[in-house]
């Protein structure tokens, strides 16, 4: 599985979709996509062998971030809701919607301010 590195930019462009976003991920990214994949397979939140196949990382605030894009897996999302609040703490677990407003609030304003601009 491979780790692909975006720029925030990049980040700010994936608005439509969602995903699991986890905060402060130092040292081997492939140990933390492992250790995370065991973990929501244990949890019975991965569903009928998935895994995610997919994950990018990105740099906000001198932290090292991973995102988990949630398109091509199955998992229950009730079960994931509770597990990111539990490992907030922890893992500063958010949803990739939630971090697009709360930590790129600037970059999406001016994006609206553009839409209205093209059509208004």
């Amino acid at each position: 599985m491979e780790i692909k590195s975006i720029s925030l930019h990049d980040l700010r462009k994936m608005n439509d979709s969602e995903g699991l976003v986890l905060q402060g991920c130092g040292g081997d990214l492939q140990e933390w996509v492992d250790g995370i994949n065991d973990m929501l397979t244990e949890s019975g939140i991965l569903q009928n062998d998935n895994r995610f196949e997919k994950a990018y990382s990105f740099k906000n605030g001198g932290l090292t971030c991973l995102l988990f894009p949630f398109e091509d897996v199955q998992l229950d999302v009730g079960k994931l809701a509770i597990w990111r609040l539990r490992t907030r703490e922890d893992f500063g677990s958010t949803w990739l919607s939630d971090y697009i407003v709360n930590n790129l609030e600037e970059c999406v304003s001016e994006q609206d301010e553009d839409l209205e601009m093209e059509m208004g």
